[in-house]
């Protein structure tokens, strides 16, 4: 009878100190951009596995397509007073964010995290803005230089790593119809689409930039002109148009060589008839490797009342077994330098896209980042596909940008 009743009294001393501990959990709110099923089940991985080593934080999981979704979700929460404590967003969000006070920095957190020295350098300077760091890079979408295998090696070339290899070769491998027109690209280039990146590849590559000492240089600016009078000069001989909003040749089996999000090639590498005959490469340069490399980071809300808590999730979220569990699940490239040998062993050209992240620069931090994206798309349409001069060109982007930044 007494032995009975200590092991009532124990079940129900278990009870309320779970219930006790329930009641006491933290809990946090988290939204992510994007609401793609592979990495959906990453996160919910992640959030059970960190929920079960940490029974004291509770995480509140939301996502939003990418797009206008998501800064709509955003702005509702903060203008309400109630904000987010953890945000998935990406580089565009970074300056806008903490210009309007909803991004924390985190430097504190981010010089105590044993991960600091081991977060690719290129990654890292995605999150940070006016020398601090605010956000944290959790996936990365690399462009890369795809070509075909099959094609190099029966014309008896080598995969370019030059402007001048990459020219020669596009030249040599461009089919042409009866009239004289391309019908099978060397090397395509979009001419038209929503963010024409491909753009900053080639400035890039050529040891180029479009800001200096925070502000846009577009007119007299050298880099810029020459990969801009390489490629009017290389386009119209070896080029299939199309958007970048559509499928590239390249992945229609209509070109040789192109630029190309990593994400977008999935498809092709897939396709048994490709097999074997698809390669992937850090990008042609002109003296400077570089590439375009996208990235969505991890922030802490102003309003966050546990930042402590948030952190540690962020630092589990971004540690060598939960990204390595992440580029399994969603096919990304891993973040982390320690982890560049066992990403490469995953697949054979896992190596090359670890090269596309770590060379890789994103788009601008700045407030004005959606006018440089005008701004540039214009220049590299008006330019390669309008027939405009460069110097005209280039003086216009430099009054077009200043125009839009002033109003």
């Amino acid at each position: 009878m007494k032995k009975t009743a200590l092991l009532l009294i124990a079940a129900l001393l278990f009870t309320l100190t779970v219930a006790f501990a329930e009641d006491d959990a933290v809990t946090l709110s988290f939204v992510r951009i994007g609401n793609d099923e592979a990495e959906r089940a990453y996160w919910q991985w992640a959030i059970e596995t960190f929920e079960a080593a940490h029974p004291n934080i509770r995480i509140e999981y939301d996502e939003k397509a990418i797009g206008d979704a998501m800064d709509t979700a955003l702005n509702t929460q903060f203008a309400s007073g109630g904000g987010v404590d953890i945000i998935g967003h990406g580089i565009l969000s970074v300056a806008q964010r903490v210009e309007a006070g909803q991004y924390m920095a985190i430097d504190d957190y981010f010089e105590s995290w044993e991960g600091r020295d081991d977060l690719m350098e290129a990654v890292l300077a995605n999150g940070t803005y006016n020398d601090h760091v605010y956000g944290l890079g959790y996936s990365v979408t690399p462009y890369v230089f795809a070509y075909r295998i099959d094609l190099l090696e029966e014309a008896d070339i080598a995969v370019p790593t030059t402007w001048e290899e990459l020219a020669d070769a596009a030249r040599e491998l461009t089919q042409y119809n009866d009239n004289g027109e391309v019908e099978f690209a060397g090397f395509c280039y979009p001419q038209t689409g929503g963010n024409l990146v491909e753009l900053d590849v080639f400035v890039y590559g050529n040891g180029g930039s479009y800001i200096v000492d925070g502000q846009p240089t577009f007119e007299d600016n050298e880099q810029i002109a020459g990969a801009l009078e390489f490629l009017s000069e290389l386009l119209p001989e070896v080029n299939l148009t199309y958007s970048s909003n559509e499928v590239n040749p390249f992945v229609s089996g209509n070109a040789a060589m192109t630029l190309i999000n990593n994400a977008a090639l999935t498809t092709m590498l897939k396709n048994p008839e490709y097999e074997g005959k698809v390669g992937i490469a850090l990008p042609p340069n002109n003296g400077t490797p570089a590439s375009f490399c996208g990235c969505n980071m991890l922030f802490i809300g102003t309003t966050c009342q546990h930042p402590d808590e948030a952190f540690e999730f962020i630092s589990f979220v971004l540690s060598p077994e939960s990204t390595l569990k992440r580029a399994e699940m969603v096919k990304i490239p891993v973040t982390l330098t320690s982890l560049v040998d066992e990403y490469a062993a995953m697949d054979e050209w896992n190596a090359a896209r670890s090269l596309c992240v770590s060379y890789g620069t994103g788009m601008p931090r700045v407030t004005w980042s959606t006018s440089f994206q005008t701004v540039r798309n214009a220049l590299s349409q008006s330019v390669l596909f309008g027939g405009t001069d460069i110097g005209p060109a280039l003086k216009e982007a430099q009054s077009d940008i200043e125009f839009r930044m002033a109003n």
